[in-house]
């Protein structure tokens, strides 16, 4: 009895030293400062850049979940939440954002809370700019309670005491304000946009006082794409509509290129996405499926990973849901799932 308890305690101490490493891993990661990256890019288009704000011309609540990892109980889930309107005074729209990622299990939660106003300024008959600015609140708290730190690990038991290591963490719940600013072109059929987040560079440490922390780096983000309506054999009437799409991201060391094509009919849209560095490494194959009605949409997708954690990460599941507060009369100019609209004669 006394020999199958040590063991258990064995195993149970190597699966917390092993959380250990891993919830050091996660949080050393957060303070080289980058940001959630998300697949439906679309689906919180205030994240993506704040020109979007009130662009659909009705009120928009939109909501997203990501469980990245499924291998690693609950490594980083993130949730976002958000509601935009257009307000015809202002000659623009305005929206609000929040954001919570957890990461190892909810050891390290972050927060964010940001409002954005973007104003729209005419080019030409066919084309629309939108110039866009946010600001918010975020909050990063660390269960300290939760860390495992070797020089307080009972190495027969597994069990652990207080370590001298949390005299360094004097600041679990550190907090900070944050800026950023984007804008967006687009016409009926083609859009590009450019964004700017943590402009202010913010620093961050869970050391009050110390400077062993680090800044959030700014993050540059280009996206474009086209919607293009495709008649086949000669036929006026449009079969279904093809959306490819380009989104490159760069915040300090970290970089991110991603492309894919979406095609949609009548309420479904299917797609493909390919994520990689801005040299030929590979991270996942992204499989989209998505389906609209005249006032909602539900998108799921699948991450297929392609790097060295191909075979131990499991894969990432990602669902968003979008619903509009009005029924929106006017075509979409966006690459969101929109409805399909039956044109004749339109090449």
């Amino acid at each position: 009895m006394y020999i199958c308890e040590r063991k258990k305690n064995r195993t149970v101490s190597r699966l917390k030293l092993n959380i250990l490493f891993y919830v050091l891993f996660l949080t050393s990661f957060s303070l080289a400062g980058q940001d959630v990256s998300f697949s439906q890019f679309y689906a919180n288009p205030l994240y993506l850049n704040p020109a979007f704000a009130g662009t659909m011309g009705v009120p928009r609540i939109a909501v997203q979940y990501r469980n990245q990892w499924h291998a690693f109980d609950n490594a980083f889930t993130s949730y976002t939440a958000c509601v935009d309107v257009p307000v015809p005074r202002l000659r623009g729209g305005v929206g609000v954002y929040f954001l919570n990622d957890l990461q190892a299990d909810g050891a390290l939660n972050a927060y964010q809370i940001n409002a954005a106003y973007s104003v729209f300024v005419p080019l030409s008959e066919d084309f629309v700019m939108n110039v866009g600015i946010q600001a918010g609140f975020n909050q990063n708290s660390l269960r300290v309670s939760e860390l495992v730190f070797a020089d307080n690990v009972d190495i027969v038991s597994g069990n652990h005491g207080v370590s001298g290591e949390l005299a360094y963490l004097t600041d679990p719940n550190y907090s900070f304000w944050d800026f950023g600013t984007g804008a967006l072109v687009y016409s009926e059929r083609y859009f590009a946009g450019v964004s700017i987040n943590h402009l202010s560079e913010p620093y961050h440490s869970h050391s009050s006082g110390e400077l062993s922390g680090s800044r959030l780096n700014r993050k540059y983000t280009g996206h474009f794409g086209a919607r293009l309506p495709v008649y086949l054999h000669g036929h006026l009437r449009k079969k279904f509509d093809i959306s490819p799409q380009v989104i490159v991201q760069k915040q300090g060391d970290f970089q991110q290129f991603n492309y894919g094509l979406f095609a949609t009919k009548r309420g479904i849209a299917v797609g493909t996405w390919f994520r990689q560095n801005f040299g030929l490494r590979y991270d996942a194959v992204i499989l989209l499926v998505g389906f609209v009605r005249s006032r909602w949409q539900f998108t799921y997708s699948y991450d297929f990973t392609v790097s060295g954690l191909a075979g131990n990460s499991g894969g990432t599941s990602e669902v968003s849901l979008v619903f509009l507060l009005r029924e929106n009369k006017r075509k979409s100019r966006l690459p969101f799932y929109e409805q399909y609209y039956d044109e004749f004669g339109e090449m």
